[in-house]
Order: C-alpha cells, then structure tokens, then sequence
C-alpha cells in the first residue's frame, strides 16, 4: 500500500509537510511522481530552501541542478554543476551517500532532523526532506527534490542550541515499515 500524510506525521516544518502533501499528490496514482511532475510554482514559498540533483549512474553521483539561496549560504561556492562527492568531506561521503543512495534505490523519502552540515567545523540546528522522482519512461528514480532548512540563517528555522546527534527517518514509497537511525 502507497504511502500516506499519516506515514509523514514526523515531518516538523509546516513548509515540508506541505511540499511532501505536493510530492503525494503528483503521484497520480503511482508509487512515485514523474520527473515531468516537478513544478516549481506548487512549491514557490520554499523556493530558497530547495535544491534538486540529479542521479547518475556508471558512476552513481548525485549532481546539483538547483539550489536556493539557503541552501547556497550553507557552501562556500557555487552547487549547481557539482556533485555530492566534490562538495562532502572525503571522511563522512560514504555515509552521506548511502542516504542518497536509500532514497534513490529502495526509493523512500528521506527525513533528517537534528544536527545538519555535521561535517562543517560550525554545525547547525535543522530538518531536510529528500523525494524522490522517477523517469516515466523506465520508472528508475532520476531526481532527488530536497529541501533544508538551517539556524545558520533568519530564512531557517532560527537561532538555537545546535542538537549533538541527527535522526533521519526512511519511509520506503511502496509502504513497507519506515526506520529511523540516529548518527552522533
């Protein structure tokens, strides 16, 4: 059984849960929403916070195609162009990959909160939303439309004690038991 609202309840920003009521509904009656169902406009109020990549295989690599001015105040140069692995810590890319990757292959919708950007030597306090869009040719998931919101600054989710360990939440598309896994 598809996925619901109900499976999403843990989805804390009133922006997310309104992109993920968006990502349910351009299914149309499939598991997953088409590439072809991405539209901007139905999201326009997170605009700055959004940020799309495309997936690529042989090798895999996750490559930014869009990014918001949030998201873009969270790196020190350009994201549109670059992947995943240029932009990540060679330390921390496996693990980061593999939640892409989770996204991508089982495909599910990914849902960090917590402690963000734990990579960078000035951490922050937010939540991210990762959903994933197929090809509606070969049904292979090809988009990743994520959204994150950070206290690094006011178009966030404002200042705050920055949490010492992240919780991210995989709700797998065909309705098989979602799982949480917590990384300190």
């Amino acid at each position: 059984m598809p996925i619901t609202e109900a499976d999403l309840a843990h989805v804390e920003d009133d922006r997310f849960r309104r992109l993920a009521a968006y990502w349910l509904a351009a299914r149309d009656g499939a598991l997953l929403p088409t590439v072809e169902a991405i539209d901007p406009s139905r999201f326009a109020n997170l605009l700055e916070q959004v940020w799309l990549c495309a997936v690529e295989d042989n090798p895999r690599a996750f490559r930014y195609r869009i990014a918001g001015d949030h998201i873009r105040a969270a790196y020190s140069g350009p994201l549109v162009g670059r992947t995943l692995a240029e932009i990540t810590e060679a330390a921390v890319i496996d693990r980061v990959m593999a939640y892409f990757n989770r996204v991508a292959d089982l495909p599910a919708i990914a849902h960090i909160v917590g402690r963000i950007y734990t990579e960078d030597t000035r951490p922050a306090r937010g939540e991210r939303l990762m959903l994933p869009f197929a090809d509606s040719q070969t049904g292979r998931v090809t988009r990743i439309l994520g959204a994150t919101v950070h206290s690094w600054e006011s178009r966030g989710i404002g200042p705050g004690e920055v949490p010492i360990r992240q919780v991210r939440t995989f709700t797998p598309v065909d309705g098989s038991p979602a799982w949480c896994e917590s990384w300190l």
